[in-house]
């Protein structure tokens, strides 16, 4: 009888020594899982930031984090707490790439930018993985919500369509992305010929009209004022049967490609395709291109000189040089001239420190408006 209660003693000492033993390993386990999910975290971000952007661009640099389920995504802010259900998804996306992580029970919370990992709760199962953005969709479907989450739906929606048609051309035209960026760009401006020929012709109207009322605004401004320059200066554009907001019709047609350039330039700064893609001295389509190194670092320009720039900044130059309006004064053409070397110089700030793809892409842009202007006549 003893020998049988000694036996069940050691049983039941060996029983709970192994499950004490396997609670431990257990515990090690998850404490592992959870560091070695953190650590990889770290490393995507780390990864991610190899170069950084500067100026307006410098919002490349964001690493943002999101919730992702079957038909929403929820943005992860500052102070909160999320614990992941079945089939819910925490994604940390870059510009070009994401880590996307499911894990039944795992809870995070995002602290002074950093997403911390509790493991108490993690499930054993889970799913991690490195993927760039053109391909969450063959993951799983609703993980595609992550692209152009940030922009107005119908924007995002003409942004996904510009990806479409960039990778139709490069997969069934020609196999170069810089080659696709330029025949985009000029299919882009066929697209919208109709719109800069009225454009164009309204801008003229406009550049009449303004001729024939100078003379009598300048006189009506030295003459008389408050109440009675108001009632003449309303008559004189009574008389030419115009309005005083007459200049704002060229804008209708800007107005129409604004929402297309919106989404160009989106889709042209996500797009990982054009991802260590070289053209002619571009070695990376998705970077500024690199024609030198200073050893200084400048606050809008970054620490590399970029030639792009400088050759789209003197492509609008030469427009400008060129540029007649015969149906204007002299006056109102010097004036236009000075605002559009002003945008020239404009632009070659903000764009310097953008994507050379998206350099590129305004150049041509450019040329194909320099081309236009001196060849249409209407």
């Amino acid at each position: 009888m003893n020998k049988i209660k000694i036996l069940l003693a050691l049983s039941v000492a060996i029983i709970s020594y192994f499950m004490a033993s396997t609670a431990i390993a257990d515990n090690q386990f998850k404490g592992k899982l959870g560091t070695d999910i953190s650590d990889r975290i770290s490393q995507f971000i780390v990864e991610e930031n190899t170069y950084t952007f500067y100026g307006l661009a410098s919002y490349y640099n964001t690493i943002h984090y999101f919730l992702i389920k079957s038909n929403s995504i929820k943005r992860i802010v500052a102070g909160d707490n999320v614990v992941l259900a079945d089939e819910e998804w925490l994604t940390v996306v870059s510009r070009l790439n994401v880590l996307v992580l499911k894990a039944e029970g795992l809870e995070a919370s995002l602290r002074d930018g950093t997403l911390s990992i509790d493991n108490e709760k993690l499930s054993t199962k889970i799913t991690i993985q490195n993927i760039n953005k053109s391909e969450l969709f063959k993951l799983s479907p609703e993980l595609n919500q992550i692209r152009y989450n940030h922009l107005w739906k119908p924007l995002a929606f003409l942004a996904k369509g510009v990806e479409y048609i960039l990778v139709s051309i490069q997969e069934n035209i020609i196999g170069s992305w810089g080659w696709t960026v330029i025949i985009f760009a000029c299919l882009l401006k066929i697209l919208f010929l109709p719109v800069g020929i009225i454009t164009v012709n309204l801008q003229r109207k406009v550049s009449q009209i303004r001729a024939k009322l100078a003379p009598q605004l300048s006189e009506i401004k030295a003459t008389c004022d408050g109440e009675e320059a108001h009632n003449r200066i309303m008559a004189a554009h009574k008389e030419l049967g115009v309005s005083p907001f007459y200049a704002l019709k060229p804008l209708l047609g800007s107005f129409i490609q604004v929402p297309i350039l919106i989404a160009v330039f989106n889709a042209l700064g996500e797009m990982p395709q054009f991802n260590q893609q070289p053209f002619l001295w571009i070695e990376s389509l998705a970077h500024p291109d690199v024609g030198g190194q200073p050893s200084i670092t400048l606050l809008l320009f970054g620490n590399t000189i970029s030639i792009l720039p400088f050759i789209m900044t003197a492509i609008t130059f030469y427009s400008t040089v060129i540029f007649k309006n015969p149906h204007a004064p002299k006056a109102e053409v010097k004036r236009q001239k000075r605002n559009l070397y002003l945008m020239a110089a404009t632009f070659f700030i903000l764009f310097y420190p953008f994507p050379a793809v998206m350099v590129l892409y305004w150049a041509l842009a450019n040329v194909l408006q320099t081309i236009q202007q001196q060849q249409i006549k209407v």
